[in-house]
């Protein structure tokens, strides 16, 4: 049994994975939905759906094999204190991974 291709189907685009990346940089920046930007492209749903949780699994992965946490310090700057009372806030992201934020008065 032989397949043939029809004029109407269109050619079937293998992309890279930075050729995917790059695709969801402009959609980031795009300010469209989804279905619009998809559509617009020229890409099927499925294909769109798969890689972006391909490339978010891929990141996650990355993330969690690295031999040490990440910490960003951030400052205040000049600003003035207007914090009267002390506050935290604990997010559980899953996985044993928490997010901690803490204000303390000035």
């Amino acid at each position: 049994m032989t397949t043939t291709r029809t004029l109407t189907q269109p050619r079937r685009v293998r992309r890279s994975k930075d050729e995917w990346r790059q695709i969801f940089a402009r959609f980031e920046r795009s300010d469209q939905t989804i279905e619009q930007f998809y559509a617009q492209q020229g890409l099927a749903l499925s294909t769109f759906s798969r890689w972006r949780q391909r490339l978010r699994t891929d990141c996650r992965e990355a993330v969690q094999g690295s031999p040490e946490a990440v910490f960003v310090e951030l400052s205040r700057g000049d600003a003035p204190c207007a914090v009267t009372s002390p506050w935290d806030v604990e997010l559980q992201l899953g996985n044993d991974i928490f997010l901690r934020l803490r204000q303390s008065p000035c």
